[in-house]
């Protein structure tokens, strides 16, 4: 949330007050709690506006990953100095998916899962946030009817059994993130997606 936003919504707040009005607008959402968060002002001008999410969401334990679990390690053997460098050099990629936080950098690469966070992707943290939660149950139940479908017709084709395969596992994989606590990783093992992809017979 950026300072005239929250400059107007604390306007706003006073004048409900002063006129005796009730404030019933939810406001929260992941900026308002990032907001609360703070940071050394010498941090934040040192990391900028998306590593700076980033130390918020560490600070905050509203993050894991690999990046997260970096700088937490270099913090404890070198320093806060130290992690914080890193996190200005590695920590860029704080992106906001439909189905929860992603830290992963994608300067050089675009996202390898093109936003299929929920197919196992190491770097999918899960959040609290209502529109999230409203999407994974929105696509666990297109997923779930898909299966359905699929089983409906059965066959003895590699085709079918790839589909049914690639279903269950995508409905696996959200039901998964549905049940992970906020912050925590429902993949911590998943592929690691920062690492170049392997090249095969058919790329020559």
């Amino acid at each position: 949330m950026n300072p005239h936003y929250s400059a107007f919504i604390e306007l706003g707040k006073a004048l409900v007050r002063e006129k005796s009005l009730q404030w019933d607008i939810p406001l929260d959402s992941l900026a308002e709690d990032l907001d609360q968060i703070e940071i050394p002002q010498d941090v934040e001008i040192l990391l900028g506006e998306k590593a700076g999410t980033v130390a918020r969401l560490i600070k905050g334990g509203k993050a894991s990953g690999p990046i997260v679990d970096a700088f937490r390690r270099i913090q404890k053997t070198e320093g806060d100095a130290a992690a914080y460098e890193y996190l200005r050099a590695e920590a860029d990629g704080f992106h906001a998916t439909p189905y929860g936080h992603c830290l992963n950098s994608f300067t050089v690469d675009p996202c390898a899962k093109h936003l299929e966070c929920f197919a196992d992707c190491r770097h999918l943290s899960a959040t609290d946030l209502p529109e999230h939660r409203r999407n994974l149950i929105r696509l666990e139940g297109q997923l779930k009817l898909a299966v359905e479908t699929i089983k409906a017709r059965p066959s003895t084709s590699i085709g079918w059994k790839n589909q049914l395969d690639h279903a269950e596992k995508r409905l696996a994989g959200v039901q998964g993130l549905l049940q992970t606590q906020p912050g925590k990783r429902p993949f911590p093992d998943g592929i690691d997606l920062s690492l170049p992809r392997r090249r095969g017979v058919l790329d020559e």
